[in-house]
């Protein structure tokens, strides 16, 4: 996910710059406004607008990308939640339709007897001199009955616990992605802005420089600089 994002920030940032500097046919019949509008909608589109097919291209391709990415991710995810339900049930004789917070604690504890066991410690610790709270406490906090599990081995809530983590991962990275749809609508925007201020007459026409340097976590950084 790290790399993904590292491709698309510099694919991005290169078409910024390349939009910046090429020549283009002239901008003086189109408004501005709308073309901003069209990339917020959907980046490339105000290049289209604009007559830059290959700019336009560029951020459509890195617009289906990225979604088709947040796609991935999110399949991904619904298949490994199934994956580890079904090892709940399989090995722990956990029904299905229970809430995430059941789940959670399905990968810290062997048993339900367990659990329980620190359940009445809390409700000890929260009410010391009242009995009557304390096992309202547990009978509300409590897993008992069909609520009840207990796994076959530590190996196998283990695994649960592995599988339970790689989906909330793929559920994560498919959050992240929608903040590269941001960045590639920003970007585009930034791009259409430039186009129409290359065309402004000014002593000194807009530029874009980009310099990568290495950073202190064995990664790199980019630092975009605009003058106008």
């Amino acid at each position: 996910m790290r790399h993904l994002g590292r491709i698309l920030v510099v694919g991005l940032v290169c078409a910024a710059i390349a939009g910046a500097t090429a020549e283009g046919a002239s901008l003086k019949d189109k408004s501005l406004g709308k073309a901003l509008l069209l990339s917020l909608a959907l980046p490339g589109a105000g290049e289209a607008y604009l007559g830059a097919t290959g700019r336009a291209t560029a951020f459509a391709v890195s617009e289906a990308a990225i979604w088709s990415s947040f796609a991935i991710f999110r399949v991904q995810g619904g298949m490994r939640e199934d994956a580890y339900k079904a090892t709940a049930g399989l090995f722990a004789g956990v029904e299905g339709g229970r809430s995430d917070d059941y789940y959670q604690i399905l990968a810290y504890y062997l048993s339900s007897e367990e659990y329980n066991v620190d359940v009445m410690r809390e409700a000890r610790l929260r009410y010391p001199y009242d009995r009557a709270e304390q096992l309202a406490y547990f009978e509300t906090n409590a897993y008992l009955g069909e609520d009840g599990w207990e796994w076959d081995s530590l190996e196998r809530m283990r695994e649960f616990a592995h599988e339970r983590t790689l989906s909330r991962q793929s559920y994560r990275r498919a959050v992240l992605t929608t903040g590269f749809a941001v960045l590639n609508r920003m970007v585009s925007m930034i791009d259409v802005y430039l186009s129409f201020k290359l065309e402004e007459p000014r002593g000194k026409r807009p530029s874009l420089s980009l310099a990568v340097g290495p950073t202190s976590h064995q990664g790199f950084r980019l630092c975009l600089s605009a003058s106008f």
